[in-house]
């Protein structure tokens, strides 16, 4: 059954937001996409904070917005969980977390037991007499969570839920919301995030917004493993090359092929791209003659920490390739001081055929 449907249009000078997205009943849906692509925007349609110029929102039998209707915000039965918990000062926890039920016409007592249960969803009860400036920033955001699912939305919007939290607080509020969204609820929700992390572990479905379309969409673990988009690519830590499909690989613009093992669904001249780990790119200060097809020169533009290897980022060399740009390849510490490697410096990176993927991108969503 499907419980949210969306069709927005709306612009905003030069900016225009053109997407059609559904949410089932019980499903959590993760929008992606880089700053400015319209993943906020459609966040705040959704919520009734903007009225898209055309389309409509329906929430189930509900229209929410379109054929003459606009139901505003407070009426929406929609809840929303954002970087800040954004709590009453004035109110302890427990009057906090009663406060959509009462809003909704239920009284005192029913409401705080309500509030009591949604508590104890979260594992705060203990904090049911504090006041909001008495809570961390963790604990804050467990308050919210329960203040949010009390009100009995029938829609959850996540926006950027664990993006202010220490990141040794993030991981253990995630598995939070996870429990409670999995709990048998038939809520449908709506995350917004920059972490893949995230979408892997809460989402069942994402979209990826570009220039306010979706160019990505698909089950989660299937569209991070498989990108179509660079962006896609950078944010779940994979290296992609786009280009056409050619007998023994990709052929890039400049004439160039990147050798690798394509799937059975791609036809030579398709729309493809090339994607393979760091982690299997190799970097040497010499040109290397072993068994890798794949050598291209590149420049060291970045070296980051990326848990316990270094992530070299590369630029394009002067007489190498362009689509090198933003390559990355992953060493260990050992490895970076073995070789002596500095920003600015010339290197070759090698990748073997069999760690490179090549499939279509022809039929885009």
């Amino acid at each position: 059954m499907t419980a949210v449907v969306a069709e927005v249009e709306l612009r905003r000078g030069e900016f225009r937001l053109d997407v059609r997205v559904e949410v089932g009943a019980g499903e959590v849906l993760a929008v992606l996409g880089p700053n400015g692509s319209g993943k906020s925007t459609l966040l705040d349609v959704l919520a009734g904070l903007v009225r898209p110029d055309r389309g409509s929102v329906r929430v189930g039998d509900r229209v929410l917005v379109g054929r003459g209707v606009d139901v505003p915000a407070h009426r929406r039965d929609v809840g929303l969980l954002a970087q800040q918990a954004l709590l009453f000062p004035h109110l302890d926890v427990l009057a906090n977390v009663a406060f959509g039920p009462r809003a909704r016409g239920v009284r005192r007592a029913e409401a705080e037991r309500i509030a009591r249960h949604w508590l104890s969803e979260v594992d705060a009860v203990e904090f049911a007499g504090r006041k909001p400036a008495a809570l961390s920033g963790g604990q804050a955001q467990r308050i919210a969570l329960a203040r949010a699912l009390a009100a009995e939305p029938r829609l959850l919007l996540l926006d950027e839920p664990f993006a202010a939290l220490d990141v040794d607080v993030a991981p253990a509020l995630r598995g939070l919301v996870r429990r409670v969204l999995s709990s048998g609820k038939q809520l449908a929700t709506v995350l917004v995030t920059h972490d893949p992390l995230d979408a892997l572990v809460l989402s069942d479905r994402v979209v990826v917004l570009a220039d306010g379309r979706i160019v990505e969409q698909g089950p989660t673990k299937q569209v991070l493993s498989r990108p179509r988009t660079a962006f896609t690519a950078r944010i779940a830590g994979i290296d992609l090359v786009s280009g056409v499909a050619a007998a023994d690989g990709l052929a890039i613009e400049d004439g160039a092929v990147i050798h690798g093992m394509r799937t059975d669904d791609v036809a030579d001249g398709d729309a493809a791209v090339a994607v393979f780990q760091p982690s299997a790119v190799t970097v040497h200060v010499d040109q290397p003659h072993g068994s890798a097809r794949n050598v291209f020169p590149a420049v060291v533009a970045a070296l980051e920490p990326h848990g316990a290897v270094v992530r070299l980022r590369a630029a394009a060399a002067p007489d190498g390739p362009a689509w090198v740009a933003g390559i990355a390849a992953d060493l260990t510490p050992a490895a970076v001081a073995d070789l002596e490697l500095d920003l600015g410096e010339r290197v070759y990176l090698a990748v073997k055929a069999t760690e490179v993927a090549v499939y279509s991108v022809a039929a885009r969503p």
